[in-house]
């Protein structure tokens, strides 16, 4: 099996900061924070940690809870960022479920696509406690 490291996308590579706002309260717009987030900056310490990974030969898969639709924006800000990854997970577009949910089944997949997780990097605190749960290193971010 490869091993394989983990980076989240909003919050964690991609720094969401000025555009959180947009997802927090009643009014929640997820279309507008994702929409947006195609010019965010990164977080340019994750990114690199991203890099050194890669480098090392550890399949790097970025997890993210954002729907499917948003694929060529994320793959776009992933690219022009150079963020180097074997792959992009993403939930299904009207899978609202939370978050811990969604990224518990993607790890069974990439389990199942015979990876180990041995690292990630994540900013939700429920997603880091899932990761530890499952005996993976953490780096919180944020």
């Amino acid at each position: 099996m490869r091993e394989a490291v983990i980076f989240d996308l909003d919050g964690t590579l991609c720094d969401t900061s000025e555009i959180v706002h947009l997802i927090e309260g009643d009014d929640k717009d997820f279309a507008a924070f994702h929409a947006a987030s195609a010019d965010c900056p990164a977080h340019v310490d994750v990114v690199a940690a991203a890099q050194r990974q890669a480098a090392l030969g550890r399949a790097v898969l970025v997890v993210t809870s954002r729907e499917f639709v948003w694929r060529d924006v994320s793959l776009d800000w992933l690219a022009a960022h150079d963020v180097p990854h074997d792959a992009l997970h993403m939930r299904i577009v009207g899978d609202y479920r939370k978050d811990v949910v969604v990224k518990q089944e993607i790890l069974q997949q990439i389990a199942d696509d015979g990876y180990t997780v041995v690292e990630a990097w994540d900013d939700a605190p429920a997603v880091v406690d899932l990761w530890r749960e499952n005996g993976i290193t953490v780096h919180v971010v944020g």
